[in-house]
């Protein structure tokens, strides 16, 4: 019989299969409805037939020809050897760390495979590991009620792997898995579990279930199926202890009938559910048809008021064409006035083209008259050069003659001096003196008087412009340090301000968080937090952070231990290595990140290390709700030997005077509040001394919120109180700034002024010095007469020829003078007349620039004019266009309503609308009486109508799909029966046949109206009559006849693999030798099937051939 490899679908209308010998042919029934445990209710048809009526009687009804049949086949099945399946069977198994082995690989062969060994050898394990990595559950191999338990002991995690052949024409997805199918599965202690499914060549295909469902589906793998994979304690159940109830359920199980029988009863329970909800739609139904007659009749009703919705109609279709004329004769009256901006803009292009010709004319005449000037002007040039050129020329002759008459006015006065010298040289110095005298009048000694008072005036004055500008450097050198003053007295004030601001968003936050310390910490704490709590991988929860566990019982401490502590209050604490590891790995996935502390859980006892009890402690003054947040203060924090003091003087006293016991740093309170002082022991013994800030953040320790609120707040009045004092210190600063820079601005004015009197004084010494030289070379003269006395006579004649010549000369110089003067008159008489000529020429300019600026301002007038013409026709094309577009747009809009229709005379929209209102009033008040408007009971009918029609079109579809359902649940079961009839048979003559082998006689007896599978058998031949129960038979008789019902159940299933372990345990050596060779022969009539058999005792009577396989 050739296998089976999927089930085909039974059409419902096609022809029943008969019931002759073409039942025998049946192997299998299989079904893809899903399974439900839930006990179902059969509905209420004709059931008359549902169950079997079948019973031992049927053992007659097997007639020749069906027994003949098959014998046929048997024998025909003899002629043909046994082939290997190409696909659908297994090829290996192999497991590691699997309940009793380490690894163990054993490659199966297609066809028969004895597997052999002692107990405890793990031969069953085999059989546990294909059911397991098959996706079966660890519950139905009975050997382990989870993964965890066939793990190996001493390991952490087991793999196994079946391969399952795939070839041939209908191999399952060669292309993508090859010649072979690998599955694995992965589980390990911690619960995980995975499949994984890989091609011949180990290429990972996939690792979903539902994949390896579909594949063990495609191939019939039924690895859940108890009679397919018969492990040790099912097969030792079925062959010794099994009742008739219990064969019976065996047989339904592997012939997969008992699945066929709960879709049936799914589909019973969904007919009688539909049934149930037809009752209901029936009902409905007539309310349906009710409510559409009701709507039918107020619609008819509705319909008898339609000359007074006719007028409302017309009305409405007068409004909207109302409308349209409305904006039409606004579109007129655009058009109108877009003709008139034509005009307009015509008459303004006239008068800018006007304007524009009559500046072209004033502009043309002012260039004339512009040019003209400028010509004049040029025409004045040479007349110009001309004059200076006579000027020098008579002012080089007048220097000339001036020379000659200087020369003679000397040699004059050489002569008269040699005359006096030569006459009488001291009447010549006395009378030399007399002249002085008479000349001067006393002036040269009052010039010399003046000449010392001012040389004693300029002295006092720059005497004092020296002292003057020698205190400008002291001026400046006071406006540089007022400026460093004020710059030091406002850097400061920022950082002031910022503090002011931070201790201000600190009371915010003190105030806000109401004493919460969740403002302290991150805001992703709480996920941190509850990630610690769901997380059960610690070996002791972790603690932390430590601020949540530490009180401070003295908060006037809180700043000074708030900064001292630092980030120890952020951290958490854990007892292990891995512990770390793991809370890190949290912190970093929930970005929270804080330090990790690894402690112990021993204690510490400080009480012979801690100080005198006069002084609190850190350790004093915080109370620690738990030990090993206690314990990594003290370790880390030095807490029990951190003395307070309130008093920073009385603490130096404390710490100067000896070394206290026990004790190794002293915190003190500053004069800024918050802040501190740290007073501990060097290494020399000396006492150092360290500056603590003051902390800003929220308190991480639990503490009087109110405390800290009323510190925070006088710290906020501290600070604003000093920088109230900064900025008035900086503010006077600034006035000295400005002071002294005013004083730097006088003195430099004032130095000016003493500068300017200086001048004044040197320049009226040099006038009076120029005079007083004057004097003096007055007196050189008559010392140069006195000198001159011995030679006047010498120098006489020589004067009086030089002076003769001097005559000469000046009469020469003296003749072109009067020439060149006449000429300076002519050229200034040209120069007169042009400048006359160019100020009649500007006159006649200025007129024209103001013609032409009165033409420029008439022309950009007329501009302007056509520009606004322009800009005004844009703005009416811009409406015409609006008005056309609404005539547009009322157009179509009122044509959607309907075709033009005349306006009555005189109507317009408003009183159309006062019409309408009161032909809507009536209508209105007529359908307030209807209940509705006209549509509104159309569409209410419609619908009412829609719904009845939609109710009984579903009702109809239900009834018939009722109807189909039934039909073809009849059609089903009666084939179900056929199915179970035809492998009942099959069963029988089967077991039948295999009884003959060992010239026993039996009858298999098969009871589906009590569920009872029981067998009659009779060892010896010679007796006649029904056979014996199989309660009455030896052990090996009972275990070779189950054996043979075994066999007859394994022909009648189409499972491609059938397992059993242990067959042959409560068989003597005869029995197991005869059953042995049974099963060989069974196992090679089924064509192309794989069979794994265990057996722990010895194959001497089996052989290994090429169709069995002995795997030791």
């Amino acid at each position: 019989m050739a296998p089976t490899k999927r089930a085909r679908p039974v059409e419902d209308g096609g022809q029943r299969a008969s019931e002759g010998s073409d039942v025998i042919e049946v192997e299998r029934a299989r079904s893809n409805f899903r399974q439900d445990n839930g006990k179902r209710a059969r509905i209420s048809y004709d059931k008359s037939d549902d169950e079997g009526s079948e019973g031992p009687v049927e053992d007659e009804e097997i007639d020749q020809e069906q027994e003949s049949q098959f014998r046929t086949q048997q024998l025909a099945s003899n002629l043909v050897d046994n082939a290997a399946a190409d696909n659908g069977i297994l090829e290996s198994v192999s497991c590691s760390n699997f309940m009793c082995h380490g690894y163990l690989e054993v490659a199966l062969g297609p066809l028969i495979n004895f597997i052999i060994g002692h107990n405890g050898s793990g031969k069953s394990a085999i059989l546990t590991a294909i059911t397991i990595c098959l996706g079966g559950k660890a519950t139905a191999t009975n050997r382990g009620q989870s993964l965890k338990s066939f793990i190996k002991e001493g390991t952490e995690s087991a793999v196994l792997s079946v391969k399952i052949k795939n070839k041939g024409d209908s191999a399952y997805q060669p292309e993508l898995y090859g010649d072979s199918i690998i599955v694995e599965r992965h589980f390990s202690r911690s619960g995980s579990s995975q499949f994984k499914l890989k091609s011949a060549t180990g290429r990972l295909i996939s690792t979903k279930k539902s994949d390896l469902e579909e594949i063990c589906d495609y191939f019939a793998l039924q690895i859940d199926n108890p009679m397919n994979v018969l492990t040790q304690d099912m097969a030792r159940q079925f062959l010794s202890n099994s009742t008739p109830q219990e064969k019976y359920k065996f047989f339904m199980k592997g012939t997969q009938l008992e699945h066929l029988d709960g879709d049936y009863l799914q589909i019973e329970q969904s007919l009688d559910k539909i049934d149930q909800d037809l009752a209901k739609s029936l009902a409905d139904l007539g309310r349906y048809e009710e409510e559409a007659r009701k709507a039918k009749s107020l619609y008819a009703l509705s319909e008898k008021h339609d000359t007074l919705r006719d007028k409302v109609k017309n009305i409405c279709w007068q409004m909207a064409w109302a409308q349209v004329e409305e904006v039409e004769r606004k579109l007129a009256l655009a058009d109108d006035q877009l003709l008139k901006v034509a005009n307009a803009i015509a008459n303004a292009e006239r008068k800018e083209e006007q304007c524009a010709q009559k500046y072209d004319i004033s502009d043309h005449d002012y260039q004339d008259t512009l040019r003209a000037k400028k010509e004049l002007e040029q025409t004045l040039l040479p007349f110009n050069d001309s004059k200076a050129q006579a000027q020098r020329d008579y002012d080089a002759a007048t220097h000339n003659a001036r020379d000659i008459q200087t020369e003679q006015r000397k040699i004059k006065t050489h002569i008269k001096a040699a005359d006096q010298q030569i006459n009488d040289s001291n009447t010549a110095i006395r009378d030399e003196y007399n002249r002085l005298e008479e000349i001067n009048g006393g002036g040269n000694a009052r010039r010399l008087a003046e000449m010392e008072e001012k040389q004693t005036a300029s002295s006092d004055a720059k005497a004092r412009l020296e002292d003057h500008e020698s205190g400008l450097r002291g001026l400046e050198d006071k406006q540089r340090r007022a400026a460093e003053d004020f710059e030091q007295s406002r850097r400061p004030i920022p950082d002031k301000r910022q503090e002011i601001q931070v201790c201000e968003e600190r009371l915010k936050r003190l105030i806000g968080d109401k004493g919460k310390q969740e403002g302290a910490y991150h805001a992703n704490l709480p996920r941190l937090q509850r990630a610690i709590r769901d997380d059960g991988g610690f070996h002791q929860k972790p603690i932390g952070p430590i601020g949540y566990h530490v009180r401070l019982l003295q908060p006037s401490w809180s700043s000074i231990l708030e900064k001292s502590l630092g980030a120890a209050l952020n951290s958490f604490v854990v007892t292990s290595k891995a512990d770390q590891a793991r809370l890190s790995s949290l912190m970093t996935r929930m970005q929270c990140q804080y330090p990790i502390m690894i402690g112990n859980n021993s204690s510490v006892d400080t009480t012979n290390h801690e100080p005198d009890l006069e002084f609190d402690t850190s350790l004093r003054v915080l109370e620690i709700d738990d030990d090993l947040v206690r314990k990594q203060l003290i370790i880390n924090q030095m807490i029990e030997q951190t003395i307070l003091i309130d008093s920073r003087p009385h603490a130096v006293n404390v710490m100067s005077d000896s070394r206290l016991q026990n004790v190794k740093q002293c915190f003190t309170h500053n004069v800024r509040p918050g802040t501190g002082i740290r007073f501990s022991y060097g290494w020399g013994g000396g006492l150092s001394e360290n500056y603590i800030a003051a902390f800003q953040g929220s308190p991480r320790m639990k503490t009087d919120v109110e405390f800290q609120v009323n510190t925070c707040r006088a710290e906020i009045q501290r600070l604003r109180s000093e920088l109230s004092d900064l900025e008035r210190i900086m503010r006077e600063r600034q006035t000295n700034l400005k002071n002294a820079e005013q004083a730097i601005t006088r003195h430099r004015r004032e130095a000016g002024n003493l500068r300017v009197e200086v001048q004044r004084l040197t320049n009226e010494m040099d006038g009076l010095q120029e005079a007083i030289d004057r004097d003096s070379v007055e007196e050189g003269g008559l010392e140069v007469l006195k000198k001159g006395l011995d030679d006047a006579k010498i120098q006489r004649a020589s004067y009086e020829a030089q002076y003769g010549d001097s005559v000469v000369a000046m009469d020469k110089a003296r003749e072109p003078l009067g020439a060149i003067k006449e000429q300076m008159k002519v050229i200034e008489n040209d120069i007169a007349n042009t400048h006359t000529r160019i100020k009649k020429a500007e006159t006649k300019c200025f007129g024209k620039l103001g013609e032409r600026d009165v033409a420029l301002r008439e022309k950009n007038i007329a501009v302007d004019e056509h520009r606004r013409a322009r800009e005004a026709k844009i703005a009416a094309q811009e409406a015409r266009a609006d008005h056309a577009e609404t005539v547009a747009v009322y157009t179509g809009q009122a044509s959607e309503i309907c075709a033009r229709v005349a306006v009555d005379q005189g109507e317009t929209c408003a009183s159309l609308e006062k019409k309408l209102e009161k032909l809507q009033a009536d209508l209105k008040r007529w359908e307030t009486q209807l209940g509705g408007t006209r549509e509104e009971i159309a569409e209410a009918a419609a619908r009412k109508v829609q719904a009845f029609q939609r109710a009984r079109a579903q009702v109809a579809d239900v009834e018939k799909l009722a109807q189909l359902l039934k039909t073809t649940l009849v059609n089903r079961k009666e084939r179900w029966k056929v199915f179970q009839r035809a492998i009942t048979a099959r069963a029988r003559v089967q077991f039948m046949w295999m009884l003959s082998e060992r010239s026993f006689r039996g009858r298999l007896l098969a009871n589906h109206k009590e569920k009872k599978l029981d067998l009659n058998v009779e060892p010896d031949p010679t007796k006649v009559g029904k056979g014996r129960e199989a309660k009455t038979l030896s052990g090996g008789e009972k275990s070779f006849s189950t054996i043979c019902l075994l066999l007859s159940l394994w022909d009648a299933m189409g499972a491609p693999v059938r397992c059993l372990d242990e067959f042959d345990v409560f068989m003597d050596s005869v029995n197991r030798e005869v059953s042995m060779r049974k099963m060989i022969e069974a196992a090679r009539y089924s064509i192309g099937k794989q069979f794994i058999l265990i057996t722990p005792g010895s194959m001497g009577s089996v052989s290994s051939s090429h169709d069995v396989k002995i795997i030791k």
